[in-house]
């Protein structure tokens, strides 16, 4: 089989299976179309894609004509996967030229973005616009048990498959700036855009509530709220703050490896990547019920999801009173996360796709657990 990726743009968070799938031996070539390698906003924050599929086979065409994008669906045993239907407007172009050809279709994407309208307005927009395409297209990979259920709804002939977001495990063994803080209270960190959707006003208020001597709070990352939540930090005289602005990603990497734990707090992530980057690096995680990686804490020592503020007290009570056994715990959640690397993920997808066995997601079967 040809599998042939057309995407908003050469994206972190899926490069890392995309990459693996050249060496199943079941797959006769893999290509990934983008209309840009990354956007402004991406590169501004540290982003930089324009290296990931170096040494790879993977065939990259890059903003190409109507023309090469046709010539690919012109290959036998071609599957077409697309980063959603309307997702971005060239990928929704392309999707409508596979119309005219005899290629197996499918979309990788996550659930509707329901930060601004509430989930019926997705669906009616989704019957109004995009119902003609359900029966063009065979499989959905769904990213987030809400992106299941959302797509399940539309199509029981559908093939609607659990998926992740994975990132590149690279480095993430490195045991760079942890001594210092083995012997110290519970070290927190946050990485993401300051902004209302990440909520980290909510992880400061839970922070008052608690006693703030025994963890230390670290927040890395830029955007409209960071004044306001500076003014309050300042308000509350809460000293276990540290914000530490943009970075670029690689010393944000460098730097996880410092920690005890991540929170992410967010009021919705379709996915949230840095629960993936954070958990190959041996991280606790502490992550909302609104983010989709919260599918991936499927057992206490990985992490805890939390529903409101009282629940994030709590979990983050729990992690200050057993910050020990949180620390024992990094090579577990280390070793624990091959389930979600690029090598697992890029088996699934191709398990899934030709209904080998039962093709259960790896992270619920848990590959590399140990007792």
């Amino acid at each position: 089989m040809n599998l042939v990726f057309f995407q908003n743009c050469v994206s972190p968070h899926q490069v890392p299976y995309i990459k693996e799938l050249c060496r199943d031996k079941r797959v006769d070539g893999v290509c990934l179309v983008v209309p840009r390698v990354d956007y402004r906003q991406r590169a501004s924050m540290g982003w930089n894609s324009s290296h990931l599929l170096d040494g790879t086979s993977v065939r990259l065409l890059l903003n190409p004509s109507d023309d090469d994008v046709e010539r690919l669906f012109l290959v036998k045993d071609t599957y077409a996967f697309f980063s959603g239907i309307r997702a971005d407007k060239d990928v929704f172009r392309w999707l409508k030229l596979s119309l005219k050809f005899d290629v197996k279709r499918g979309i990788i994407t996550e659930a509707p973005y329901i930060y601004r309208f509430p989930l019926f307005i997705h669906y009616m927009r989704f019957f109004l616009r995009d119902y003609i395409f359900v029966r063009k297209i065979q499989y959905v990979y769904a990213i987030g048990s809400l992106a299941v259920d959302y797509y399940c709804y539309w199509n029981e002939k559908w093939k609607v498959i659990p998926f992740a977001y994975c990132t590149d495990a690279k480095d993430c063994e490195s045991q760079n700036g942890r001594e210092d803080f083995l012997a110290r209270k519970l070290r927190l960190l946050f990485v993401g855009s300051i902004d209302k959707r990440k909520n980290v006003l909510l992880m400061l208020k839970a922070l008052v509530s608690l006693h703030e001597g025994d963890l230390d709070f670290h927040i890395i990352g830029d955007g409209p709220e960071r004044k306001r939540l500076e003014a309050y930090v300042q308000k509350k005289h809460v000293d276990s703050v540290v914000f530490h602005g943009r970075m670029d990603m690689s010393q944000v990497h460098a730097m996880m490896s410092g920690f005890d734990a991540l929170v992410l707090p967010s009021r919705y992530d379709g996915w949230g990547a840095v629960v993936n980057e954070a958990l190959q690096r041996g991280l606790y995680v502490i992550c909302s019920d609104k983010c989709g990686a919260k599918d991936l804490l499927v057992n206490e020592r990985l992490g805890r999801v939390f529903h409101s503020r009282k629940s994030l007290e709590a979990c983050l009570s729990e992690a200050v009173n057993n910050v020990s056994a949180i620390r024992k715990g990094r090579d577990y959640r280390r070793s624990w996360a091959e389930c979600i690397s690029g090598r697992t993920l890029a088996k699934y997808f191709v398990d899934s796709l030709l209904a080998v066995g039962d093709a259960v997601p790896p992270w619920k079967v848990g590959v590399g657990d140990i007792k």
